[in-house]
C-alpha cells in the first residue's frame, strides 16, 4: 500500500483550497481587527 507516494502528496486542488480558506479567515481577522479603529476616525470626525 505505501508503493504509491503520490498520495501523500497534497493535490494542486486541495492545497488552493486551503490557501483560499486561510486567505480569507487572514482577511476577515484583519477587517475585525481594523473596524474599531475605523468607527473611532468616523466617530471623531463628527
Amino acid at each position: 500500500m505505501s508503493d504509491s507516494p503520490h498520495e501523500e502528496q497534497p493535490t494542486l486542488g486541495k492545497r488552493m483550497t486551503w490557501f483560499a480558506i486561510l486567505w480569507l479567515l487572514g482577511f476577515v481577522a484583519t477587517v475585525l481587527l481594523a473596524m474599531p479603529f475605523h468607527f473611532l476616525v468616523v466617530a471623531l470626525q463628527r
